[in-house]
């Protein structure tokens, strides 16, 4: 089936929501499937070096209030781009869904007129089947759109979560589909119904189960660990559906000898391997998080050595650029889903993910406290400003310090 088109698809397929526009641009084109062959040898870590010296500590105090007050202008610039009718980007459901989403990551509420409206927008257009989506994208903004209904008011949107949730689970790729574990696509989700799947839905499928409290004994995280192990780059654990450089890092999709956005690699046997990228990477690690993975099982410990050889937010690794502000979006999620305040890189020095983090989003906010991406490759560009902002909302609020035991949160 042909995949939609969109900006969700396309920018989805960057990692994230993965998200894309629809009706805006088409997805990029899959490279060719990789050969079978054998896994070279493990990717290894540079040389031992001594560590270098520990960069200084950013005031905390002024890296808090600068924080607050870049997510405070990021939710006045959505508001101030919201129709009437609750809507953003003439009506477009998964948009108005993020952009929701970020409005009450911020700190809004169901009672605010924003807010409120934007809630009501979008349960209007849940279906009977218990979807809320535009044509195509059926498991992006559904997802997104059960994370909103979860934060607005879980006991009034109570019916509308529960038929969501039964939906998306409905389009888990498994037995149902008339396929057996056996098969590359077991336990993934894809744009919607008979699509392959891809790990960007699958993260966000996946994201709106956990923020949803789905039980870890459900059925749906043993899938998805299936899925997942195949699209990590890791020979001892992905079946061999693809070929790639053993690294540990993730790529978009497992479907046809795999598929990297990041393109690929020559290896030492003349072959062609996928390269893994930093935006998947996190969305895996993620995953792997949420799925029920203990934080000493192999394939966790692979992804976050990936992190740690590829430490970075001045860009998205192996992508530059491209895709940058919905990879600090899932890097946020990600290190907020691991729980450790700070990372070691490979080279023994240790970051303050969370002050990084902020940093590296507040020095891109632009005057009307907006961010986009001048390498407007998914639909991060200024003419969509809202999606790259919603998405850095959302990461800062991420960066915000836990608040400490029996004190309420920021």
């Amino acid at each position: 089936m042909k995949r939609p088109p969109g900006w969700l698809a396309a920018l989805l397929v960057a990692g994230w929501l993965g998200f894309a526009i629809s009706g805006c641009a088409g997805e990029p084109a899959s490279p060719p499937p990789v050969e079978n062959a054998a896994a070279p040898p493990a990717e290894q870590p540079p040389v031992s070096e001594p560590a270098p010296a520990e960069a200084p500590a950013p005031d905390a105090a002024s890296l808090a209030q600068n924080r607050e007050q870049a997510i405070a202008r990021g939710i006045a610039y959505l508001a101030s781009q919201q129709a009437e009718d609750g809507s953003w980007a003439k009506g477009n459901i998964g948009i108005s869904a993020l952009c929701t989403q970020a409005l009450l990551a911020g700190g809004k509420t169901a009672q605010d007129p924003p807010v409120r409206k934007a809630v009501e927008f979008l349960v209007k257009q849940q279906a009977d089947d218990g979807g809320i989506h535009d044509v195509g994208l059926e498991n992006y903004t559904t997802s997104i759109a059960l994370m909103v209904l979860v934060k607005a008011d879980p006991k009034t949107y109570a019916a509308q979560i529960e038929k969501a949730k039964a939906y998306l689970v409905a389009h888990q790729w498994d037995e149902t589909e008339s396929i057996d574990t056996g098969h590359p696509w077991y336990g993934g989700a894809g744009y919607g119904q008979h699509e392959r799947p891809d790990l960007s839905n699958e993260a966000f499928f996946l994201e709106a189960m956990h923020q949803a409290g789905v039980p870890k004994d459900h059925p749906l995280w043993k899938k998805a660990q299936v899925f997942l192990s195949r699209t990590q780059d890791r020979s001892e654990s992905n079946d061999g559906v693809f070929v790639g450089t053993d690294g540990g890092g993730f790529i978009y999709s497992p479907h046809g000898g795999g598929e990297s956005k990041a393109g690929t690699v020559d290896l030492p046997n003349g072959k062609k391997g996928l390269k893994a990228y930093g935006s998947m990477t996190y969305a895996g690690f993620k995953s792997f998080v949420y799925a029920g993975l203990t934080r000493d099982d192999p394939r966790v410990l692979a992804a976050l050595d990936w992190i740690r050889r590829h430490w970075t937010f001045d860009e998205n690794p192996e992508l530059g650029q491209q895709g940058l502000f919905y990879y600090y979006m899932t890097a946020a999620r990600a290190l907020s889903a691991w729980g450790e305040p700070a990372i070691m890189d490979v080279r023994r020095r240790t970051h303050d993910w969370r002050a990084e983090l902020s940093d590296s989003i507040l020095r891109r906010q632009r005057e009307n406290g907006s961010w986009f991406n001048e390498a407007d490759r998914w639909f991060e560009g200024e003419q969509i400003a809202i999606v790259p902002t919603s998405y850095c909302i959302i990461a800062l609020v991420e960066c915000r310090p836990p608040a400490p035991s029996g004190a309420s949160a920021e």
